[in-house]
């Protein structure tokens, strides 16, 4: 295969080792070969044609999470969440992906795939055979269930696309929920609609809305990526005058690089709103664990946007992560790629936290809030995961 010049950039790596302590997957397996460091080493020595592309050199590189704790500590600088999607499209026939994962990617490109996939999952016929196949992958890998049996929702046939208040209308917002919110982030995206028209603005989610391409982008499909991003100007075209919000961190990135104006995270704009318009919340009898994404510490930097926003509610009590920044290894559809990985770091994550003084746990990631639900019960088999939208919603003074 011809060098790819992209991946010239490998260069600007000094080897200082910095992001060595910072790397998940260096802290499991202890090993260089896991490290940044060392997969820059390896794409070198691949894109040079020192060493063959072979199996066991590809499998250390896409082990990779895309967490970019790298990224944060970096002297030089090195773009190497860039590097690593770049060589995983340059060498995607050459790596490695489950059927279930090519499948999850071939109808995320779809519009209305993700549902598409939920409503065949969760079907009467269909049902007992993922159950027994799942059950199947979860004795071999530790891990628990598939996240797509999961009844969908409609939108277009639940709600009319127009949630107007009939009074003091301050504005109007449209909602991204992207190719999966309709089946599996459904309660968030009601709790949403909730505190909006509680602040008085008109909201509107746009019918067939597809994938932004964050999961492509990470795994090998950079065409699609781009193409799936394209898809989007039209709608964000055709609502110059509203502000789009997005859910999940890692796909408001991904929108904001189509030039996007009016594309905001839906904490900030509530968390805005409610500076100039609070709103009364009654304060919960216990404390609630917080857990970030690496998305949303590390692709949109908004540091203290999670602990400002609970904040609104006056004396809630918020127990942290020992390790903030360990990934839980979700990684997009990274637990699906390498199960295996995703449980062991799951497992580090979870013991990070104290469950014995809370039954809720935050998430600002559905990716994460899914693969979390998969081991959560062995600490606390009361915990409930949500978004901090939706826990804000749930102490609605008067809701």
């Amino acid at each position: 295969m011809k060098a790819a010049s992209k991946l010239n950039d490998t260069d600007l790596c000094v080897m200082c080792g910095m992001c060595l302590p910072q790397c998940p997957t260096y802290q499991l397996y202890q090993n260089e070969t896991e490290s940044p460091r060392g997969r820059i080493a390896l794409m070198q020595a691949i894109n040079q044609g020192r060493i063959e592309a072979d199996s066991q050199a590809l499998l250390h590189i896409d082990h990779c999470l895309g967490c970019l704790n790298c990224e944060t500590i970096c002297p030089s600088r090195v773009p190497y969440g860039e590097l690593i999607d770049e060589f995983r499209d340059q060498y995607r026939e050459s790596i490695y992906k489950p059927v279930t994962s090519k499948l999850v990617l071939r109808q995320a490109a779809k519009t209305n795939g993700i549902n598409q996939l939920a409503t065949i999952t969760s079907s009467p016929l269909v049902k007992p055979f993922v159950k027994a196949v799942t059950a199947c992958v979860n004795t071999l890998t530790h891990t628990a269930s598939n996240p797509f049996n999961v009844p969908p929702t409609t939108y277009n046939l639940l709600y009319p696309g127009n949630y107007s208040l009939p009074d003091e209308c301050r504005g109007e917002v449209s909602l991204f929920i992207g190719c999966s919110g309709a089946s599996l982030d459904q309660q968030t995206i009601d709790d949403a609609i909730l505190i909006l028209n509680q602040l008085k603005f008109d909201v509107h989610i746009a019918d067939n809305q597809t994938c932004c391409g964050a999961l492509h982008q990470h795994n090998g499909q950079k065409t699609t990526a781009e193409q799936l991003l394209l898809e989007h100007k039209p709608q964000s075209e055709a609502s110059d005058d509203q502000t789009r919000l997005f859910f999940t961190p890692a796909c408001g990135d991904r929108l904001m690089q189509s030039s996007d104006n009016h594309i905001m995270d839906i904490r900030s704009f509530i968390l805005e709103a409610l500076q100039q318009w609070p709103l009364s919340f009654s304060t919960p009898t216990q404390a609630v664990a917080l857990h970030e994404s690496c998305s949303h510490r590390n692709m949109l930097k908004l540091n203290t946007l999670n602990y400002d926003l609970l904040n609104c509610i006056d004396s809630l009590q918020i127990i942290e992560s020992s390790n903030t920044a360990l990934c839980c290894g979700a990684g997009g559809i990274q637990s699906i790629n390498y199960p295996l990985q995703a449980d062991a770091l799951l497992q580090g994550k979870l013991k990070s936290f104290d469950f014995t003084q809370t039954n809720t746990l935050i998430s600002d990631n559905i990716g994460c809030s899914l693969h979390i639900k998969t081991a959560i019960s062995a600490y606390n088999p009361n915990i409930e995961i949500m978004h901090p939208v939706s826990f804000l919603a749930r102490h609605l003074a008067n809701s």
